[in-house]
């Protein structure tokens, strides 16, 4: 048995992403081969992965793995990835708004060219602005914006104030964001534009990119800082996602690009990860 799939990259975040229109792959992407797969040096390697599975009603559906094998409601990179995946199949058409489905809802979507694409993200939810939270020995101000997915924003004064890689993996278990935790989003002013870096649950550590993060950050920008929207953010990778609202709800646009494509052989998960 073997599987087709495409390696794609979203402003940084980098996903697998296959067909399993009939749910016929399910037997073998198991949370452990899913987990394996996504593991870096020793397999293809990602923050994800992402099947495109058929809807009764809409042009598709996703369905989203974070790299330690547990499904998510939403990826907002991922979204847009799907996006581009979907029209070069011929499932959708290109420079059209269609909607598609995901776990946390109904997203509309464009795609712009061959390496661009836009989503409308399900309504955010507001938790709480700029509250202190305790983080070690730290108040830390944060707010907490579900985007799809939860997101804690520290509003920062660089990159590493508070401290990034101690603090944030602390915050993403803070009991103010329940059982599941939540995405920790660092945001600062930049030399040109807002800057952000991002701790990811599942992943369990910096991301390259955030697309639902990117929303909660200009969610922040604009209700804290007083942001003008269309509002760009660069990520860590240096790419830039520009976020809006219109009368569609909140949008999230920016770079969605085939890197590669393979074939992955159906082995047992142990066989990715150890010796034999």
């Amino acid at each position: 048995m073997s599987i087709k799939f495409v390696k794609m990259s979203g402003a940084g975040n980098d996903f697998i992403v296959l067909e399993n229109l009939e749910g016929s792959l399910d037997p073998f992407l198991t949370r452990g081969t899913i987990s394996s797969l996504c593991r870096r040096g020793l397999s293809v390697g990602a923050d994800g992965l992402i099947q495109l599975r058929r809807d009764s009603e809409l042009p598709f559906r996703m369905k989203y793995y974070n790299s330690d094998g547990e499904p998510a409601g939403m990826c907002g990179n991922g979204g847009r990835c799907i996006a581009v995946f979907a029209a070069s199949r011929g499932f959708v058409e290109r420079e059209v708004d269609f909607h598609f489905r995901s776990d946390a809802g109904i997203h509309r979507a464009r795609v712009l060219g061959d390496d661009e694409a836009r989503i409308w993200m399900t309504e955010p939810m507001v938790h709480f602005l700029a509250r202190d939270l305790l983080a070690g020995a730290s108040d830390v101000r944060v707010s907490f914006v579900d985007t799809g997915v939860p997101h804690a924003v520290v509003m920062a004064d660089e990159p590493d104030t508070p401290d990034f890689i101690t603090t944030a993996p602390l915050l993403r278990r803070h009991e103010a964001f329940g059982a599941a935790g939540a995405n920790v989003d660092y945001l600062w002013r930049g030399d040109s534009v807002m800057r952000i870096r991002t701790w990811e649950r599942g992943v369990e550590g910096e991301t390259l990119a955030c697309g639902t993060g990117a929303v909660a950050c200009a969610i922040c920008a604009r209700d804290l800082l007083g942001a003008q929207l269309p509002l760009e953010l660069r990520v860590q990778s240096g790419k830039i996602l520009t976020v809006g609202m219109d009368g569609n709800g909140w949008w999230l646009q920016g770079e969605a690009r085939e890197v590669y494509s393979g074939i992955l052989r159906a082995l047992p998960a142990w066989s990715l990860t150890e010796d034999p």
